[in-house]
């Protein structure tokens, strides 16, 4: 089995072993199979609104704030690491899902940090549990 990531046996711990709706193989296939994709789509959206938000901490003058400017670092790291998944994502590497893994777990940094309770929730819970049902199938 390959290495695993940080944090990844705890997580799927709760996110695959423990949850109590499995997703139906058809629907884990049809997300394995779209998921790159979306993400293809998704990932320019989320670079202009980043892009947005940073300008608007400008004009604000809210970019001196660390808490603000460190949180923007962090969501562009994770957009970086989701750009980098995309390739492995296409071929069903087992790698291409743990540096989208990755790229979710800064996503949470960030949201965290930025206190985006909403956004963390969302992606803490929605987003794992998507990307832990579909675990089994990168190799």
């Amino acid at each position: 089995m390959a290495q695993q990531a940080i944090l990844e046996p705890e997580l799927a711990s709760i996110f695959a072993d423990h949850v109590p709706f499995q997703l139906p193989n058809s629907v884990r296939n049809s997300l394995v199979h779209y998921l790159p994709y979306v993400l293809a789509l998704l990932l320019p959206l989320s670079l202009l609104i980043l892009v947005f938000s940073g300008g608007l901490a400008l004009l604000d003058g809210f970019a001196l704030h660390l808490k603000s400017s460190l949180s923007l670092l962090v969501g562009a790291l994770s957009l970086v690491w989701g750009m980098l998944a995309l390739p492995g994502l296409f071929r069903r590497t087992r790698r291409g899902w743990a540096t989208l893994y990755r790229a979710e777990l800064l996503y949470c940094l960030s949201a965290l940090i930025g206190t985006d309770l909403g956004g963390l929730l969302l992606v803490f819970v929605l987003g794992f549990y998507l990307l832990f049902q579909i675990r089994t199938h990168y190799a």
